[in-house]
């Protein structure tokens, strides 16, 4: 359905707007591409955005990481395109001032979403759209269900449902409503090959405090039945990531609903001892796959596209033990697509590599064993002074947060600072988070911990993974991003301080590198980084020409 014609049907069912998101029903995950109802009616294929579509206009919301990928895909004559981190709620409060009848799909929008809606804003009346005018949004694929063996899981289905049983009890739940659907993968030891770079189980599932758990696909018919078993009784939920369809079906079986926090966010963000061990043996592999397309790229980049280089790191990485697939969709841009944060190139917009220029190349890998993430700039031909000088405060902004100490209990809002003030002084910023949490062999980005200027309360602690990952995007010109993976771990001194330990182990682009900005203790950092990348991974490689590449970009400033 093309824009047009949804904006002529809405206002044949009488609604004066209608909320479209990218969501499907196992809301915040990702998507197959025939869900995509964000992209078919706007031609944006951002990750994250929201669309209002009125009769007569459409407006859409992304935030600052979109910003020029919206402004290359949106037909800017059509759709209204608003660049913001407040919520479309918040620009509704502020921006429309009638009264309007705003549909949307209940299945498509969390509880706790749609309640903040109704509190906020009063003067309009928001309606469950039942007729699924943008038709249904799980798409009916098959899938591969598997059992994630306990080596790598280290901690077995029994003992995890025995460690959420005391916790509805202690609620006073009959039952637990599990919704985010990462957690019910964790919960249960299981993986599918349903979406393309992310192993989850596409499932809502509901365990009683007794621990018994029912499973629920697409099949609305067995939910029904299965919550007519609760009538009168009290189940759990978590309203900020359960569906409001979900919740209007309980209210029909006249179930008492209570708000309960998701326990299994918190248990799954704490890698427990085996998955750290094999996480940081997923990413030795990972960089022996990395440098070895590194070394390839630095002898036969001339006439490559970014499109080759995606297939040819793909090829590397699909060699290696335990591969299962890609983390996400690689992000290879080149010159002015480097600029477009969360660029992926396509058919239409594939550069050819040239002297002179940056490659930032995001990538990352889905290991049985552990899920990777790594961001590189590479210089193709020689870079401009000012390239290497922004290469290197980009640099000091990593080194900066990589080294710090810090109080348990801190919050990666706190830190965001230590790593954006180095670019604050030369007056740049960067439109993203300065680092995510990231799951076990299953999502690539995983809450709730983060590093973020926005809010993000939730203490870091050891055993957690998060990004490190500062930018600068010279619009028009080049993208430069630093990205490393690290373990949250204790740092063994007098006060208890954490600090982060990479687990990324590719070296840095030393052609990009002014050494003459750097402190010595920077320096200090590049080269003990850089001394255990060729520890590590140099018995790894099979290639002595890889040996050598490495050994010399290894060596110290």
């Amino acid at each position: 359905m093309i824009l047009t014609d949804f904006q002529k049907l809405i206002k044949e069912k009488g609604y004066d707007a209608f909320i479209v998101t990218r969501n499907n029903m196992f809301l915040g995950q990702d998507i197959l591409p025939e869900e995509n109802k964000l992209r078919a009616l706007t031609g944006f294929s951002g990750s994250a955005g929201n669309l209002l579509v009125l009769p007569d206009r459409a407006v859409l919301f992304v935030d600052g990481r979109y910003e020029l990928q919206a402004a290359r895909e949106v037909d800017a004559a059509k759709i209204e395109v608003v660049v913001t981190r407040e919520s479309i709620a918040t620009w509704l409060q502020n921006n429309v001032f009638e009264n309007l009848k705003i549909a949307y799909n209940p299945w498509c929008h969390s509880v706790g979403e749609t309640d903040y809606w109704n509190r906020i804003l009063k003067r309009f009346n928001f309606v469950e759209d039942k007729e699924n005018l943008l038709g249904i949004r799980p798409a009916n694929k098959e899938c591969n269900i598997f059992e994630h063996d306990i080596r790598f899981a280290g901690i077995s289905m029994d003992e995890k449902i025995s460690m959420l049983t005391p916790y509805i009890q202690k609620n006073k739940c009959d039952a637990y409503f599990l919704a985010a659907c990462d957690s019910v993968s964790w919960l249960l030891n299981l993986r599918s090959n349903c979406l393309p770079d992310t192993p989850i189980l596409r499932a809502f599932a509901l365990i009683s405090a007794q621990g018994e758990v029912s499973l629920f696909a697409n099949d609305f018919t067995k939910l029904r039945e299965e919550l007519a078993n609760y009538n009168g009784k009290t189940i759990g939920m978590a309203y900020n990531n359960t569906p409001r369809a979900v919740f209007s079906l309980m209210k029909e079986q006249n179930i008492w609903i209570e708000n309960v926090a998701n326990p299994i966010l918190n248990w799954k963000a704490v890698k427990n001892p085996v998955e750290l061990d094999n996480v940081r043996q997923a990413h030795r592999r990972d960089a022996v796959a990395v440098c070895s397309f590194l070394h390839w790229l630095e002898h036969n980049a001339a006439g490559k596209t970014e499109l080759d280089i995606v297939e040819k790191l793909y090829a590397f990485r699909k060699q290696g033990q335990n591969f299962f697939s890609n983390s996400f969709e690689t992000i290879a841009g080149f010159a002015e697509n480097g600029a477009v944060i969360h660029y992926q190139p396509t058919e239409g917009t594939n550069l050819a590599l040239k002297h002179g220029s940056l490659l930032l190349l995001d990538s990352g890998a889905q290991y049985y064993d552990g899920t990777t993430d790594i961001t590189r700039t590479v210089a193709v031909g020689t870079p401009s002074q000012e390239m290497a000088d922004d290469f290197t405060t980009v640099l000091k902004a990593h080194i900066s947060l990589s080294s710090a100490l810090f109080p348990e209990g801190t919050s990666g809002q706190t830190l965001d600072v230590l790593s954006r003030s180095l670019l604050w002084r030369q007056g740049k910023d960067y439109n993203h988070g300065t680092g995510h949490g990231v799951g076990f062999f299953l999502n690539v980005h995983e809450g709730p911990q983060s590093i973020s200027s926005r809010s993000s309360q939730t203490p870091l602690q050891p055993g957690m993974i998060v990004s490190i990952e500062p930018g600068y995007y010279r619009a028009g010109h080049y993208g430069i991003r630093i990205e490393n993976l690290v373990e949250i771990q204790t740092a063994g001194t007098e006060t208890p301080m954490l600090c982060f330990r990479p687990l990324t182990l590719v070296p840095l682009d030393k052609r990009l590198i002014n050494k003459y900005l750097l402190t010595e203790q920077e320096t200090a950092w590049v080269n003990d980084y850089h001394s255990r990348v060729w520890t590590e991974i140099s018995p790894l490689l099979n290639d002595q020409d890889v040996g050598n590449w490495l050994k010399d970009a290894c060596t110290p400033l």
